[in-house]
């Protein structure tokens, strides 16, 4: 399958709309807030990964491994939401949501295994604080990543394509 970004005619051009001032202002705060976002969840992986012993100790698991596994799971989510801050707009619009939606799954497994009391009580305050903060990003990510121009008209006219024919989905 190809993907095609289609326009309202056949005749015009397959590009976004300018980008006006406001949306503009939205895109670099998408931007800054991934940005925050890779480098707090790159800190807690590197953390994670030096230190599982410490880490595990404050929270209180008996898992040290599991620590350390969820640690270079952070290091690549990091890594990813830090190529995806500097994407094109499309490609933002369109991968901006699904980290959002990726931080809302780290806030119900922390949300979970609180109340399946797999920490201690400093490890269950850690691991709140923690969702918390993951959620503020989830909550901005997914505000901004839906507010622009550039968003609507991407879901609009994102058409999927039957390869080699070329013939639309889209009536």
């Amino acid at each position: 399958m190809v993907v095609r970004v289609d326009t309202m005619t056949d005749h015009a051009p397959t590009t976004a709309p300018p980008i006006r001032h406001a949306n503009a202002s939205d895109e670099r705060r998408l931007r800054l807030v991934l940005r925050s976002n890779a480098l707090t969840s790159g800190f807690g992986g590197l953390i994670a990964l030096a230190t599982p012993g410490w880490l595990d100790e404050l929270l209180g698991t008996g898992r040290p491994g599991w620590i350390r596994l969820v640690g270079a799971g952070l290091v690549a989510f990091a890594g990813f939401v830090a190529l995806t801050s500097r994407a094109s707009t499309l490609r933002l619009a369109r991968v901006a949501p699904l980290i959002s939606l990726a931080d809302a799954a780290w806030v119900a497994g922390s949300v979970l295994t609180i109340a399946a009391g797999w920490y201690s009580t400093s490890g269950a305050v850690l691991m709140a604080s923690v969702g918390v903060m993951v959620g503020a990003f989830s909550i901005a990510q997914a505000i901004l990543s839906t507010s622009s121009d550039q968003a609507r008209w991407f879901r609009r006219r994102a058409v999927i394509e039957l390869a080699p024919g070329g013939r639309s989905l889209r009536r």
